[in-house]
């Protein structure tokens, strides 16, 4: 076993640990502030590094125990891990849409303070001016507790701060907190499955041959077939041509053929004649 991968079985589930309960204080305080972060998506970053970490070492102990006989078996559990990415993506892009810009988050914060104010929750809004030690949203008795038209929490508590300023930098913190929680998560599964993929078992077991297989099968056909056409227009190209008398003749006449022939008529030579007897005969004739 590798440093590194002993570093990922030991090291990894305390960093795991670490960031369930930032993720846990976050969403704690994104309760009892009232913020305007879903509650959904704070508890989906709670679960992210317990599912993760659970994923993790599930993929590790399948690459332990896998042969040649069942590579099929660590596909599944790597393709689960991949999978996460997509929950990770989204928790980090919710989480950051409640970052920035700060003049985008005004709306948010005006409707979630509106809503509490309407449905009388003066708990909820005692909470955040204490918590925060301020009064009212927009000013000191805008729609402040202790309730009333207007409302008199700054002589009541002695606070002289609007609570809109500190509202909005506890949203960006805890929003930036769940961001902190996915991109590390994230980082921790793409540190722990290179470094199993990494170690000599997995190297020594074949399995990295077959994900090549796998990934360059369709190519390497491709290359195949792509050679062999090469290989044919170059045997085609190398081939003798035909012997021609004619080097007017088409090259695409077939063999055997004579142009000549389809163009005028056909010159036979004339037999060859014994014209020696003819000469004799005439030289007895005349001496005769």
């Amino acid at each position: 076993m590798s440093s590194a991968t002993r570093f990922v079985l030991f090291g990894g589930p305390i960093l795991l640990l670490i960031l369930t309960a930032v993720a846990g204080y976050s969403f704690s305080k994104i309760r009892s502030l009232s913020l305007p972060i879903p509650e959904a998506l704070a508890l989906f970053t709670v679960v992210l590094p317990i599912i993760t970490g659970i994923s993790v070492q599930s993929a590790y102990g399948i690459i332990q125990r896998s042969t040649r006989k069942k590579k099929h078996q660590i596909a599944i559990p790597l393709i689960a891990v991949v999978g996460f990415q997509l929950y990770e993506t989204i928790v980090a892009t919710l989480a950051l849409t409640h970052m920035l810009p700060p003049s985008s988050l005004r709306c948010g914060l005006e409707t979630k303070w509106g809503n509490l104010y309407r449905s009388k929750n003066a708990e909820a809004i005692r909470r955040i001016q204490d918590s925060l030690n301020c009064c009212g949203l927009n000013s000191v008795r805008d729609r402040a507790f202790p309730f009333g038209s207007p409302s008199h929490c700054d002589e009541v508590f002695g606070r002289s701060n609007s609570c809109f300023g500190e509202w909005r930098q506890q949203e960006q913190l805890h929003a930036g907190l769940l961001l902190l929680v996915a991109l590390v998560v994230f980082a921790v599964k793409v540190v722990s499955i290179t470094s199993f993929l990494s170690t000599s078992s997995w190297t020594r077991s074949g399995l990295l041959r077959y994900f090549k297989q796998l990934g360059f099968h369709n190519s390497g056909n491709q290359q195949e077939d792509s050679r062999a056409e090469i290989r044919g227009l170059i045997e085609e190209g190398s081939a003798p041509a035909p012997y021609r008398d004619d080097p007017t003749e088409s090259a695409h006449s077939p063999p055997g053929s004579n142009t000549a022939e389809s163009q005028g008529p056909r010159v036979e030579p004339s037999q060859l004649v014994d014209d020696r007897n003819e000469w004799r005969d005439e030289e007895q004739g005349h001496v005769a």
